[in-house]
This record gives C-alpha cells, structure tokens and sequence, in this order.
C-alpha cells in the first residue's frame, strides 16, 4: 500500500489554501506559510504485521491434526460456506513458543500505544484454525466480551488466495463517505483495507475493528489461525520474560 504525497504549488492564488500533510511540510517559524493548512492524524487504527515462518512447522502440524478431526466429524463441507473451524487450540504444549510470542508481542503492542501495561497481563480468549476452501469466505464482524486485540497468523497461501480486509470501525464516516477519487490506493476516504497474505504472516489489530476474509479464490484450501486476545490486572511490574523480537514489529 503506498499513498502519493501532494507538492505544494508555490504560485498558488494566497485567496485560496493549500492543504498539506504534516510529513509534507516544514512546521518551523522561519519556513511556516500561512496560507498552508496544516494536516494531522489523531485516533489513528493501528495494525501490525510480522512474518514469523519458524512457527510454520509446530503451527502447521497441529493445525492439520485438528483439521482431521473436524473433517471426521464432518465430513461433508457447507455448500454456501465451504469452510472449517475447530476447536480451541489453546493449552497444547506443541506451540507454546508460538502462544508465548504472540502474547508478548501483544502486550507490546498496547504498551506502544500509550496504555500502562505494566497493570495488565495479555489473556488469550480464543485461537482456532480456519481452512476456507474455493469460494469461501468470513463475513465482515467484530469480537466483543472484552476482547482487545484479534489476530491472524496465515498457514497455507496458494494463488488466488482471499485477503485479510479490515473495514473502517466508523459508521458516522461510512455513512457519509463520497466517493473515492482512486481505489486502488489507500487514502482517508478508503472504506476498507485489504492486505494480500503470505504463510508465516501474522497481523494484529484492535477487537474494534470490523474484519473479513474475502472470498477464496484458491483450488487448495487458505488455512489460517485466528486468535482474540483479552486483558486481566497484573502484579507484574514489567513485561513478560517471553517478549520475543519486539523491536521487529512493524506498524502498518
């Protein structure tokens, strides 16, 4: 994703004004053109992306293990919604490196948000596997009952894999939205985002946010681990001992 940052016309008409990007313009007094609005972005949505791939294997192994035991129990795929969904994969001792990195790096997400983390403790709420076959998809929604965060660690990518889309959490702005001047970028008048997956990617976002798989366009199944995570007060006067790669983390 990638925006074009609009130039300022120098010859400019100083009845008029220039709207400019706080990245695009020199704030200090010496340089500061009055007749440059200045533009800021407050109450931002933040999401993050890491590729984590040596997870693959321990994730992957289970994953498929559960995946068996759902098609035993139902063996006949959903002809609308041709997906399956097991169950928790919470307490299995095979990822626990995997359940310790996403839980720091959770943590660390909200600390970097300007939350007092030093009070809370991450909880995971859910993490099961999904495997959405052909024309298969997750229908836009949130997570509510105190969940925080929800994340998405993607196993399995063929072609023409469905994406990750995480839609505009504001329907005041929704409802009022004109329409995009091109919508193949990533603007302020976007309504929703999507993001093209490769295995070993794995996103967070806030539980606020409403989010979708698209339809799955793939002859081999898109399989990923979606995961809600909780907070609960803490003794603790640091993060946790199990704070891996934090720094890697990049903000999308």
């Amino acid at each position: 994703m990638k925006k074009n940052k609009k130039t300022t016309d120098t010859s400019i008409d100083h009845n008029q004004v220039t709207v400019v990007g706080d990245q695009d313009s020199d704030t200090s007094t010496e340089n500061f053109d009055v007749d440059q609005v200045q533009k800021y972005g407050y109450f931002i949505t933040p999401v993050y992306h890491i590729n984590k791939s040596e997870f693959l294997p321990q994730v992957r192994a289970l994953s498929t293990q559960l995946m068996m035991e759902h098609e035993r129990e139902f063996p006949q795929l959903n002809d609308i919604y041709p997906m399956r969904q097991s169950r928790s994969m919470l307490g299995t001792d095979s990822i626990k490196e995997f359940v310790d990195f996403v839980g720091g790096t959770a943590w660390n997400a909200l600390q970097s948000e300007g939350y007092d983390m030093n009070q809370f403790s991450v909880v995971f709420q859910e993490m099961w596997v999904q495997e959405h076959h052909k024309h298969s998809g997750h229908d836009e929604h949130v997570h509510p009952y105190g969940s925080q965060l929800i994340g998405f660690y993607f196993l399995d990518t063929p072609e023409h894999s469905g994406r990750l889309c995480l839609h505009d959490p504001r329907p005041a702005k929704r409802q009022i939205n004109l329409p995009e001047a091109n919508p193949n970028l990533a603007t302020d008048a976007s309504t929703a985002i999507n993001f093209e997956p490769r295995a070993g990617d794995l996103y967070f976002a806030p539980s606020w946010v409403p989010h979708s798989i698209s339809r799955h366009g793939g002859d081999s199944p898109l399989r990923l681990v979606h995961i809600t995570l909780s907070i609960m007060p803490s003794q603790k006067t640091s993060p946790p001992t199990t704070l891996l790669d934090q720094g890697q983390v990049t903000v999308i």
